[in-house]
């Protein structure tokens, strides 16, 4: 129950919060309107209310009791309040009754002043960034200001109640490089897995697959997103320490292990099996990488049931690239991964597609990745004639343009972000396995350049969409990505 919302805000992962000054609360809803927990905030009234892309609750108080006149922010996993900023004043950093809060892609927070008549800006730790507006009627003043939100460009938009008017601003903060590396591909799928969780004890669901090949581990890109947990590698024989540490850091209540014995065996399953919470441990596997895709394609569209729409990805099963740029698109949208020969689509194939056993929909329409020399028009003709309702193919003339496009149209169409796209090497793949399940819990792009020099079409699309680059990650160390690209990358973003 709703008595008196003020603030609204949603989250990546489809939830709704609401601030009610009426019951004191801050209330989670789901998009189906099913009411899924209150907090009780530390100040009041809550006012206004945002959520980062990484999740956290943005709140600002009034003048009543508590924290007044404060913005909060909260992590609703743990209940704590991570940051605490504000008082009563005019100093950078101080408030007039803040009325209302807008966070970037990065958690960099906004705050406009009702009596104050201004607004400023917040580094992700809390330092005064920048202040801006006056009161007054003129181009650059406010009079009692009492929304703010953000545009995905580097735009801020103030509600100016007593002008009777929307301000819009352009206030320009830096990208930031996040590099996401380890020793080895191991330790980099780790890193990977701290940024997307960095809570202890936040997945449920762990996926584990073979460090040493990619089909099996860049089809489960859509199952880790569907499960929202991170996707870690080991090699066949042993679980890695490293590897055991993280699963016991996120205490996981079950674990997925992709392919058959050869890749990851009974034993390092066992191994991860014991350090879920549930015991529980499942298999997932074919006799070979086709088989093994269409398993997990399968568990895709069961966890997912009802919500499923029936859109797939179809991908080469002969080389990498084309599934790695996939991987992201897969994963933010829980639609799953199908690995072809370039020649035909196998019957196999095509009826486990076709297949609607889990109370959603077939996978009767969706996106080829790749041009016609990896996935030939006689599969695409296949997959655009009935009992298929059309598979659009993304397509550049090489690997690098055709994860340039896959960004471009992920963009436009397909629910993606551009506030923090990933460059990965597009000349092998092991630095990039968990990079799909990362960026797909941002809901952004993953571009491949050549490792030594920054491949024009992914410079492209970072020129093109600059403004709204907040984030810029490297998958990999220097040895797969040189210096040069990073310093290219760089050049190119603010």
């Amino acid at each position: 129950m709703i008595e008196s919302p003020v603030g609204l805000g949603a989250s990546l992962d489809g939830y709704v919060y609401v601030t009610d000054v009426a019951l004191d609360h801050v209330q989670r809803w789901t998009t189906y309107g099913v009411a899924a927990g209150a907090l009780v905030p530390e100040g009041t009234d809550t006012l206004g209310l945002d959520v980062s892309q990484d999740g956290l609750i943005f709140t600002t108080t009034g003048t009543t009791s508590g924290l007044t006149e404060r913005m909060l922010t909260y992590d609703w996993r743990t209940g704590t309040i991570p940051l605490a900023v504000g008082g009563h004043g005019t100093a950078p950093g101080q408030f007039l009754l803040p009325s209302d809060v807008a966070a970037d892609p990065l958690g960099r927070a906004f705050v406009v002043e009702e009596a104050g008549a201004r607004a400023q800006a917040f580094s992700v730790g809390g330092a005064a960034l920048s202040v801006f507006g006056s009161l007054g009627a003129g181009d650059q003043q406010f009079s009692q200001p009492q929304g703010i939100a953000l545009g995905p460009d580097r735009t801020v938009y103030v509600a100016d109640t007593g002008n009777h008017r929307i301000s819009k601003w352009k206030v320009t903060v830096g990208t930031v490089e996040a590099p996401v590396d380890g020793e080895d591909r191991i330790l980099t799928a780790i890193e990977a897995s701290i940024k997307a969780h960095p809570a202890d004890g936040s997945a449920d669901i762990v996926v584990l697959a073979t460090a040493f090949n990619w089909p099996d581990a860049l089809g489960g890109s859509a199952l880790a997103g569907t499960v929202n947990g991170p996707l870690l590698l080991t090699p066949p024989n042993a679980l890695p320490a490293s590897v055991a540490a993280e699963i016991t850091r996120l205490a996981p209540r079950r674990v997925y292990v992709l392919g058959g014995t050869s890749a990851v065996s009974d034993t390092v399953m066992n191994a991860a099996k014991a350090l879920t919470t549930e015991g529980i441990a499942t298999r997932l596997w074919g006799p070979d990488r086709y088989a093994t895709a269409i398993e997990i394609a399968a568990e895709v569209k069961a966890m997912r049931g009802a919500d499923y729409d029936g859109t797939a990805i179809v991908c080469t099963g002969a080389d990498f690239p084309d599934a790695l740029a996939a991987a992201p698109v897969a994963a933010a949208n829980g639609w799953p991964i199908y690995l072809t020969p370039g020649s035909a689509l196998p019957a196999a194939v095509s009826a486990a597609m076709l297949r609607n056993d889990w109370g959603g929909n077939p996978s009767n329409h969706g996106y080829i990745i790749g041009g016609p020399a990896v996935v030939s028009d006689d599969v695409a003709d296949t997959l655009n004639a009935p009992p298929f309702m059309g598979y659009m193919r993304i397509w550049g003339a090489n690997r690098y343009a055709t994860a340039a496009q896959v960004a471009r149209v992920g963009y436009t169409g397909l629910g993606m972000l551009m506030s923090r796209p990933a460059l990965a090497t597009g000349e092998n793949y092991p630095d990039a396995l968990a990079g799909g399940v990362l960026q797909g819990d941002d809901c952004c792009p993953l571009l491949l350049t050549r490792g030594s020099t920054l491949s024009p079409e992914a410079a492209s699309v970072l020129t093109d969409y600059k403004d709204m680059v907040y984030e810029i990650r490297y998958l990999g160390g220097t040895s797969v990505l040189a210096p040069a690209v990073r310093t290219a990358a760089r050049g190119l973003l603010w």
